[in-house]
């Protein structure tokens, strides 16, 4: 489930589909998944965007300071 959340961190309410499908892959009962989305709503998902935040400043602090190296882009380094 908590790949399901982290897909879908935007919108993080699954429907009765999706729910049903998350029912058969994890054999818990309706309440105990919606029990559990509340509690990653609460807990979880704050956690996340904060870590995003701080990587965020970490990214900036480094790309003024002319140290930022981002691994996954595609184009030619600056030289």
């Amino acid at each position: 489930m908590t790949e399901w959340l982290r897909e879908h961190q935007e919108n993080p309410y699954p429907n009765d589909d999706e729910k049903e499908s998350l029912i058969g892959s994890t054999k818990l009962t309706i309440n105990q998944i919606n029990y559990w989305f509340t509690n990653a709503r609460r807990r979880i998902l704050p956690k996340w965007a904060l870590q995003r935040h701080l990587d965020e400043q970490e990214k900036a602090r480094l790309a003024s300071a002319g140290t930022y190296n981002d691994s996954r882009a595609t184009s030619s380094p600056v030289s």
